[in-house]
């Protein structure tokens, strides 16, 4: 069971924890204080060196260059572009080159065991760190407090919508919504909150997160279609990052 603080090391300096999505990275470390946030994206810039984040947008539209989007579907899709993209980040947070600080990263409950090996490989080519992955519904459940302890955390990224059931701190069963219709999303994660919340002991409660959870009348339909309570934090997209920092703090 994962509770706040269970990564926390006295007298590390510089621990990084990092959420990589499809469409958006965002890191945080003690030594800059802030989030950085940036796109996934990598390009060609004027003088040939690779630029990244909002740069490499700034140079495509100037250039007309190819864009490299390194994440698909919540996963590492390009190795070497990923790790090009997250060391040029990393010390954009004021973390060394050479710091064997953990690293503590968000992934897709529903990634197979290749995935997150390959993101926990990209990640400590990157920074050096000593590299650990929670799921990403878990951690952003943590971030919404101690009444998160027996919820369904519908987490709403730009490549892969899950839909986890968190028990005592634990994820203990997770769908990938398949989203065939890109309209209109909102059948198929109601689908899966009723399939994981079936059962003698019903789970009252659904937690939204992630990029997408802001969606207009999302909240609304959730309830009307599964009878469950809808709640939400005031930052969704920031709540997986905030809940590996507090694994990652005392």
């Amino acid at each position: 069971m994962l509770t706040p603080g269970a990564y926390a090391r006295p007298g590390v300096r510089h621990p990084l924890a990092l959420d990589l999505g499809t469409s958006t990275v965002r890191l945080w470390s003690p030594t800059r204080g802030a989030v950085v946030t940036a796109p996934t994206v990598i390009a060609p810039g004027p003088s040939g060196r690779h630029l990244v984040g909002h740069a490499a947008l700034d140079a495509v539209a100037s250039s007309a260059g190819k864009p490299t989007w390194p994440v698909r579907d919540g996963v590492v899709d390009n190795f070497f572009a990923c790790v090009y993209l997250l060391r040029v980040l990393s010390a954009a947070t004021g973390r060394p080159s050479d710091d064997e600080s953990p690293v503590l990263v968000g992934v897709p409950a529903t990634a197979t065991v290749r995935q997150k090996n390959t993101l926990i490989a990209v990640v400590r080519r990157a920074t050096g760190g000593r590299v650990a992955v929670v799921e990403e519904p878990l951690a952003a459940a943590l971030a919404c407090g101690p009444d998160s302890d027996d919820v369904l955390a519908v987490d709403i990224g730009d490549g892969r919508t899950e839909v986890a059931r968190i028990t005592d701190g634990t994820v203990v069963a997770v769908e990938r919504a398949d989203v065939t219709n890109t309209v209109d999303q909102i059948p198929a994660i109601a689908a899966c909150v009723r399939r994981l919340s079936a059962g003698p002991h019903l789970v009252r409660r659904l937690l939204l997160t992630g990029g997408g959870a802001t969606h207009p009348d999302l909240a609304a339909r959730l309830a009307a279609m599964t009878g469950r309570t809808v709640t939400m934090p005031a930052e969704p997209h920031l709540a997986t990052l905030a809940g590996l920092r507090l694994l990652l703090t005392r």
